[in-house]
């Protein structure tokens, strides 16, 4: 299960490290260093410019009573393509730059949002699996924890539905 983000982020360090040495073979090392300043620097400004404008935002439409779905994926590509930033390296910074810009971020919005609807299929195909249901459209989902089957008794003095009998009689 933690196996693919593993190899993911293994995968990106070994990109970022190839870049960052092709684009130092170009320009030189210490030019290299000034550019992965300086992109730092920038992105984080516009991070923080669009952070507030979001807030803002969000702010606004909670406000009106609004339900904030487009703030809210534009709050959460910001805080990610801030993260993304500042994180040393070419590749990471292009990434976050796609999420923070205001425009490219529609597009990463709807991206985003895209994969969270196939996950949600797969998640929910996954779970009819696991617990023996059908995923067809016509059947009533199963609730959450456990079900056991089976038939409720009413034992109680008076209700005349109990058809236990004492072994001992």
């Amino acid at each position: 299960m933690l196996v693919a983000p593993l190899v993911a982020l293994i995968a990106l360090v070994a990109v970022e490290i190839y870049v960052i040495v092709v684009i130092a073979h170009e320009i030189g090392a210490a030019w290299t260093i000034a550019a992965l300043i300086a992109s730092t620097v920038a992105g984080l400004w516009l991070a923080r410019v669009e952070r507030r404008r979001a807030w803002s935002a969000l702010r606004e439409a909670s406000a009106t009573g609004a339900i904030p779905g487009r703030e809210l994926g534009d709050a959460a590509l910001i805080f990610v393509g801030g993260v993304l930033i500042a994180m040393p390296g070419f590749v990471t910074d292009a990434l976050g730059l796609l999420a923070v810009a205001p425009v490219t971020r529609p597009a990463m919005r709807r991206l985003l949002g895209f994969a969270l609807a196939r996950r949600a299929v797969a998640l929910d195909s996954r779970s009819a699996r696991t617990t023996g249901q059908d995923a067809s459209p016509g059947r009533e989902p199963e609730p959450p924890g456990k079900v056991i089957r089976g038939e409720v008794i009413d034992d109680r003095p008076g209700t005349g539905s109990s058809d236990t009998t004492d072994p001992n009689a």
